[in-house]
């Protein structure tokens, strides 16, 4: 597996995904698929001891994980999603900045590639430094997928 750094919040993951998502979808079915495709390889890099982003549970399965962020994301169903909820914040963000991304980004196709590094590096930074279109996702979300109080670099809760 390729290692690739992407900067979410002081957070470091090595991620080797090849996503590959139809023109057709809409931005935040491509966005989810995205981030199954990220979490998932992110497992397989846990259960073969490199380097991992993510907790999961003993017995999570890419089964089992892809339903639960799937089901979660959708439809704000959580009753399979294991993960803690500073792993939910960080799949939230990796979500909204592929929503950022257009159709034809890279990052789609092979995660690997330099310019989506680039690119998700880019809107990953937009995501640390509160960029208002990120918050505003972030509140009307909150609810539905069950997220803590965002926190502002001033350390206030929003």
């Amino acid at each position: 597996m390729k290692r690739h750094a992407v900067a979410l919040v002081g957070l470091f993951a090595w991620l080797g995904v090849a996503v590959s998502a139809p023109l057709s979808l809409s931005p935040d079915a491509r966005a989810t698929k995205f981030v199954v495709a990220v979490a998932t390889s992110d497992l397989r890099s846990a259960r073969e001891g490199g380097r991992h982003a993510f907790s999961y549970a003993p017995d999570e399965t890419e089964a089992t994980l892809s339903s639960a962020i799937s089901q979660w994301l959708t439809q704000g169903d959580r009753r399979g999603l294991r993960l803690a909820l500073a792993d939910q914040e960080t799949i939230f963000a990796f979500h909204w900045a592929a929503t950022q991304m257009p159709a034809r980004s890279l990052c789609f196709i092979d995660i690997d590639s330099d310019e989506c590094q680039q690119e998700l590096g880019y809107w990953l930074a937009r995501v640390r430094n509160g960029d208002s279109r990120f918050i505003a996702a972030y509140r009307r979300a909150q609810m539905r997928l069950g997220l803590p109080p965002i926190i502002t670099q001033k350390g206030q809760a929003m």
